[in-house]
């Protein structure tokens, strides 16, 4: 009796560990991004699969947005554009103002939100927006925000840690990227 307490006891713990591991990762994420700490940044960042899924998205939008398969120039556009949001500095200021900077100078919506420690909600909330699998965990956020204006982070476990291989753009944000890649493409 006490070897099968002690069994599932364990059992417990381990899963309890296994649901905060990627929590406290994100929380040490969003920390490193608030406070410009580019060294741990670049540690919890897969840049190559983030950029794959940053263009992918802003090429889709703009197939959509335009009705028209991109040239190559068009998809060059888009690499250009992802580019200049992937820097450790400018994807940080992206994440944490909601509002891509370095691609769009203008000054943001006054609804505009990024997720920082204060805006990606308790952990309880974390819990209610986030996704699990096996090797892969999701979050939205900000939780202010309704779901189709949130980010959404993809982390998958690589090496024994949580990165960040994906972020999904709300649906505002993909369409401003797009129209600017539109928009350079015609100048």
């Amino acid at each position: 009796m006490r070897r099968t307490i002690l069994i599932i006891a364990s059992l417990g713990l381990a899963w309890i560990g296994y649901i905060a591991w990627p929590v406290y990762d994100l929380l040490v994420l969003i920390r490193a991004v608030e406070t410009r700490d580019i060294h741990t940044v670049t540690r919890r960042i897969n840049f190559d699969r983030v950029r794959i899924s940053l263009a992918d998205q802003i090429v889709r939008t703009y197939m959509r947005r335009t009705g028209i398969q991109p040239s190559p120039l068009a998809r060059t556009m888009a690499i250009g554009a992802v580019h200049r949001l992937m820097s450790p500095e400018a994807l940080s200021q992206l994440i944490t103002t909601g509002w891509p900077g370095t691609i769009v100078p203008d000054k943001p919506p006054p609804d505009t939100l990024g997720i920082t420690t204060d805006t990606i909600g308790t952990i309880w909330q974390i819990f209610e927006n986030a996704e699990y699998g096996f090797g892969r965990f999701e979050v939205a956020g900000p939780v202010a925000l309704p779901p189709q204006q949130r980010f959404h982070l993809d982390f998958r476990l690589l090496q024994w840690h949580w990165r960040l291989v994906g972020v999904t753009l709300p649906e505002n944000i993909q369409n401003l990227l797009a129209d600017e890649v539109a928009r350079a493409l015609h100048k």
